[in-house]
């Protein structure tokens, strides 16, 4: 899950990309991104850390990684859930994923297979076309198999009725 992940999240906030938008400059989250490709974490927190603040579902997935790796600090399941969290209320698929499987899991959080149903359809939803739709959709569907029909149903509103933050 992580190499998807990181994959994605790489490709989206690429220093390559910074430079077809704006060469020689480099945004703060291509810089958090560069730092943390190339393993610098205190590096990679510090530029994204005030990202994330402001809420960059895409530097809030990337804390949670660190958080759950222990990249940088200890490993924290519990600090990686709550960014995860975050991002997840942004609509970021990758984010949903993240959080889908922690509570799927039980990693950093109670296990709570009808929650992380609910994520991983809206990251499969989210991430159309892409590994993290693909894997989601797995995930939801080796999760649906514990629910009868009516808790089924109850889900499904659930997610239909679900918006992200603004």
């Amino acid at each position: 899950m992580w190499r998807i992940l990181l994959t994605i999240l790489l490709a989206v906030a690429s220093p390559a990309r910074a430079a077809a938008v704006s060469p020689g400059v480099m945004t703060p989250l291509d810089a958090g991104m560069a730092a943390y490709a190339g393993g610098d974490y205190r590096g990679a927190r510090a530029q994204l850390r005030p990202l994330a603040d402001r809420g960059s579902a895409i530097a809030e997935t990337v804390l949670g990684v660190m958080a759950a790796k222990g990249q940088g600090r200890a490993a924290d399941p519990a600090v990686a859930v709550g960014w995860w969290l975050r991002a997840a209320n942004r609509g970021y698929a990758p984010a949903q994923l993240a959080l889908a499987k922690a509570l799927a899991s039980g990693r950093g959080v109670g296990a709570d297979p009808r929650r992380a149903w609910v994520w991983a359809r809206l990251a499969a939803d989210a991430g159309a076309g892409t590994g993290v739709a693909v894997e989601a959709g797995s995930l939801a569907d080796g999760l649906a198999r514990r629910f009868s029909a009516p808790t089924l149903a109850e889900l499904k509103a659930e997610r239909a009725a679900w918006r992200s933050w603004p």
